[in-house]
């Protein structure tokens, strides 16, 4: 069986490395040139990339049992001549198959593995983890119920998302995701974020998120976050865990699992301790095991 490999290095880190390296045994590495820019506009936007010719030459450090060389847009028919393709599973390398001119006969092998970015793994969602902490107890189970009862007082079609600040038993704050100047704005006027593509200029929009009003009540009353918890019904985006963090939250209750971006690794990097509150537990269930320190 002949088998080559072919994908976009922009820089080498331990992901790639670890690709490059699962496919040592390939008769040959490709890697896209410059030309390929053309094709796929975003790579050019690349600012961190190496040239082609000098990520191929470090590539070559990591498997140097194996030949690597760079191929342009032309060469890639000739170049992939094999019963086996390998590529990362990832945007580029979906349309780079799809291109006239690839080998019809060859099998493609989509390796999943997360090497940078792209739009479909900023897209995904993820199960947030906590750490090893359920908490079952009535007190931030009510507390979770005011958030996911504040969510639904949003005019928000696609997402609705409440947010609780509470200290000592008591509720600090509350806040719900909505729109300025008024909260159908982008109902009455449309929504300035249709115009462009997902990840290009966020701040252009009319939305406010849950924890970012949350935030910004407690500065306009003066009231201090510090060491307070938050209850989220829905998992705090990057944007909303950098300020999480920044107020210094000492603690994030959850019930929406999900995780985009680095919203988690945000947090977790600011010493946020992430729990996870079950709110599904049947009030008819034996009373279940206290978690050890929580509210």
């Amino acid at each position: 069986m002949t088998k080559r490999t072919a994908l976009y290095l922009p820089v080498l880190h331990a992901g790639y490395e670890a690709f490059l390296t699962r496919h040592a045994d390939s008769e040959e590495i490709l890697l896209l040139g410059v030309g390929f820019h053309a094709l796929f506009p975003k790579l050019g936007k690349e600012i961190r990339a190496l040239s082609p010719e000098r990520a191929a030459a470090h590539a070559r450090l990591v498997v140097p049992g194996t030949p690597v060389r760079v191929v342009e847009p032309g060469e890639l028919p000739g170049a992939l001549a094999a019963e086996v393709v390998v590529v990362p599973d990832e945007e580029i390398m979906h349309r780079l198959v799809e291109l006239p001119g690839f080998p019809e006969r060859a099998e493609v092998r989509f390796d999943p593995a997360f090497l940078r970015w792209d739009r479909e793994w900023s897209r995904a969602t993820r199960p947030a983890s906590f750490d090893g902490r359920v908490s079952r107890t009535a007190l931030d189970r009510r507390f979770m119920a005011r958030a996911q009862g504040e969510a639904r007082r949003s005019s928000d079609w696609w997402r609705q998302v409440g947010a609780v600040a509470a200290r000592d038993g008591e509720v600090l704050g509350a806040a719900f995701n909505h729109h300025h100047p008024t909260e159908y704005a982008p109902y009455v006027d449309g929504d300035p974020r249709n115009d462009f593509s997902r990840g290009l200029r966020p701040d252009l929009s009319t939305a406010i998120h849950a924890e970012a009003s949350l935030v910004a009540q407690a500065a306009r009353a003066g009231l201090e976050l510090a060491g307070a918890d938050l209850f989220v019904s829905t998992f705090p985006c990057p944007a909303c865990a950098r300020l999480v963090v920044e107020s210094g939250f000492r603690r994030c209750y959850f019930a929406g699992p999900y995780s985009m971006l680095d919203g988690e690794g945000v947090l977790r990097a600011g010493g946020v301790e992430l729990i996870w509150v079950d709110v599904d537990m049947d009030p008819g269930d034996a009373a279940p095991t206290p978690v050890s320190g929580a509210s």
